[in-house]
């Protein structure tokens, strides 16, 4: 589960988004007069790497590493050197290099300051954030609480400087009990309560209910989002508030959620209107941000069969798409696509043919004819032909998404083993039996190379309705047994998907004449539908 940061909000969507806590540069310390050529470096090599030239930042930083040596400055300036060449290798993604370079800089100012001084945390958090995102834990815990101890034992247990090391902590957890993460995140929450950092409030206050609703308490997790959302109103005095539409928008997106996973659209779709507008209104917001929050209001419009407002959504994500210069042409492919499905929603095929070609021709020009996304882009297209009966477009236009994703994904993906069912669903509506068999056989052979799975129940239960359909009850009864008893596995036998395969194997069954065994069937599926 993925946590605000505490010293900053970032991007956003209908599950929270940004990570905790975000690795540090230090502060420089005040140059002294022999100090003035390591600072230059320092800032030229700032300045290169905020212009992504890595290559030229590093020389950098190393000619400063040196210069520190060379004219004898304090320890201090050579370890706030190399945590921000480390800083750097974790924005370049070598994290190897970054945790290696993190060590030689925490163990140069432990020399000048001791181990326990509270100038360590910044170094001992950024090296937690590398072994989390490297998928250390067991190595990330213990910096995190080595920091902990640091600053309790320096400022007291209650101190506002322990909320990103404590959010650090919650994140890396090794134990199955959630009760400790849950613990940890209401601490922070409380030693923030005090403090006039709003921003860092309202992403506590985030990062909690997102474990709560986890944990099924939906009503406490409710609380804590419209407390936030109440913050990102309030003054905030703390000088930190450049993210507070970041913050507003996170608050109400996640608040957004909750009312839509308890199906009260009606108080979501504003809340998620807000949310866009208080990004708009940011002039902070990346165009992934405001691109982001406008997908939401629009995914929610298409639930409510507003597909007209969704269509309208769609377009301005793609005028602010077209304002971005340096935006990747896949996000525009994507827009282009979600558009076209709200066209074809509406019945406006022809715009939705049109809309759909466009995003092709994008993801082709980007990937090349047999891209991935190039697939996915046909089996909408198909869909789009499919519905208006035109079989003799859709079928080599499947045909052709099916060739890509065994040559790009393999012939055992489970993508594959989803377009073969779609191809024999187009032959069995096309009346074309043979070659529908031929892909219903495939699609089950295909997910059987996995675990069970739903999505093998379901491509045992086409096939046995196949059979069926076509009077082959003796190869369709076993293939439903199989089915239901693996949606009993791995859905529970409660579920709706169970009640679905009790209804068509009774249909089977009555075909048998089979009536009894076929009414029982039928009164099981009633007794969960009941539910």
């Amino acid at each position: 589960m993925k946590r605000f940061s505490i010293s900053s909000c970032l991007a956003l969507s209908l599950l929270v988004a940004a990570t905790a806590p975000a690795i540090l540069c230090i502060h420089a310390p005040s140059a002294l007069a022999d100090a003035k050529a390591w600072e230059q470096l320092l800032k030229d090599a700032e300045s290169a790497g905020r212009a992504k030239d890595y290559p030229q930042a590093e020389k950098l930083y190393q000619s400063a590493i040196s210069e520190c040596k060379a004219s004898g400055l304090d320890d201090k300036f050579l370890a706030k050197t190399i945590n921000d060449l480390a800083v750097l290798y974790g924005n370049e993604g070598r994290d190897d290099m970054a945790i290696d370079t993190l060590k030689q800089a925490l163990a140069v100012k432990e020399k000048s300051v001791g181990e326990s001084d509270p100038s360590l945390t910044a170094t001992l958090g950024n090296l937690a954030s590398i072994y989390r995102r490297s998928g250390n834990n067991e190595q990330a815990m213990a910096c995190y609480k080595r920091a902990i101890a640091i600053i309790e034992a320096k400022s007291g247990p209650d101190s506002a400087s322990l909320a990103p090391y404590l959010t650090g902590l919650s994140t890396v957890q090794t134990s199955s009990d959630p009760a400790e993460e849950e613990a940890l995140l209401r601490r922070v929450v409380k030693i923030l309560a005090p403090s006039d950092n709003h921003a860092a409030q309202i992403a506590a206050m985030n990062n909690l209910a997102v474990l709560l609703r986890k944990e099924g308490k939906n009503a406490e997790a409710e609380t804590f989002y419209k407390q936030s959302m109440e913050l990102t109103n309030a003054p905030d005095k703390s000088g930190r508030g450049v993210d507070s539409g970041h913050n507003k928008a996170a608050a109400l997106t996640n608040l957004a959620r909750t009312y839509r996973e308890n199906s009260e659209f009606e108080k979501a779709q504003p809340l998620l209107q807000k949310a866009v507008d208080a990004l708009v209104a940011d002039k902070t917001s990346s165009t992934m941000d405001v691109i982001t929050a406008i997908d939401n209001l629009a995914m929610l419009d298409r639930e409510l069969g507003q597909y007209a407002d969704a269509e309208v959504q769609y377009r301005k994500a793609i005028a602010v798409l077209k304002a971005d210069r340096d935006a990747k042409p896949e996000l525009m492919g994507a827009r282009l696509s979600n558009l076209a499905i709200s066209l074809q929603l509406q019945g406006k095929f022809d715009d939705a043919e049109k809309t759909f070609k466009e995003a092709m021709a994008i993801y082709v020009n980007a990937e090349g004819e047999d891209g991935v996304d190039v697939a996915t882009c046909l089996t909408s297209l198909e869909d789009l032909y499919r519905g208006q009966g035109k079989y003799d477009q859709a079928e080599p236009v499947l045909l052709k998404a099916y060739e890509i994703r065994k040559k790009k994904l393999g012939a055992d993906s489970p993508d594959v083993a989803a377009t073969a069912s779609d191809i024999a669903l187009l032959y069995k509506e096309e009346g074309k039996t043979d070659n529908a068999e031929t892909y219903f056989k495939s699609a089950v052979e295909i997910r059987e190379k996995a675990p069970a799975s739903p999505e093998l129940a379901t491509s045992l239960n086409n096939l046995a309705r196949f059979y069926r359909d076509n009077g082959k009850y003796d190869l369709a009864e076993p293939l439903y047994k199989r089915a239901l008893a693996m949606r009993i596995q791995t859905l529970g036998a409660t579920d709706p998907g169970v009640a679905a395969v009790m209804r068509n194997y009774a249909i089977l069954l009555r075909a048998m004449n089979q009536s009894q065994r076929a009414k029982e069937l039928d009164k099981q599926a009633r007794a969960i539908e009941d539910q």
